[in-house]
């Protein structure tokens, strides 16, 4: 997940060698769902990740959907949305200044959206608040 500007200072200097280590501690792969880092697929309605298959050739190599754009996938009875999967470590206690080993997790896009929903949420009403209580005074 991106790191929000005001919170960019809560993480330790060496943060890009954390995730690093983390993610191939994990094996490159979600620890929720298990799906592959830079996997080209589609999500079916039950979020099962199906990888993309080929859309053809252009005489020298095999060429592929590009995110953003629908197309068949392994398993899926219908055209999907193609992604690419990219990992992000995410903080178990929500706390960017713990960075020890058991708070760190590998997680894609979705379980990682999925985890921090409520937080987000929250995070969104209080901004939302603050900037209304702000115009109050004006």
């Amino acid at each position: 997940m991106p790191i929000r500007p005001e919170d960019k200072d809560r993480y330790p200097k060496d943060w890009p060698a954390i995730s690093a280590r983390i993610r191939a501690r994990d094996g490159h792969r979600c620890k929720w769902c298990h799906v592959e880092n830079y996997a080209l697929g589609g999500r079916a309605r039950d979020g099962t990740f199906c990888r993309a298959r080929p859309t053809g050739t252009d005489g020298l190599r095999t060429t592929w959907p590009k995110p953003g754009d629908y197309g068949w996938c392994d398993g899926a009875s219908q055209q999907l949305r193609i992604v690419r999967i990219v990992l992000t470590v995410a903080h178990l206690d929500r706390t960017p200044e713990n960075c020890a080993d058991e708070n760190l997790v590998s997680l894609c896009q979705r379980c990682h959206n999925r985890y921090d929903a409520k937080a987000r949420r929250a995070g969104i009403e209080a901004r939302r608040r603050a900037v209304a209580a702000v115009a109050d005074f004006f």
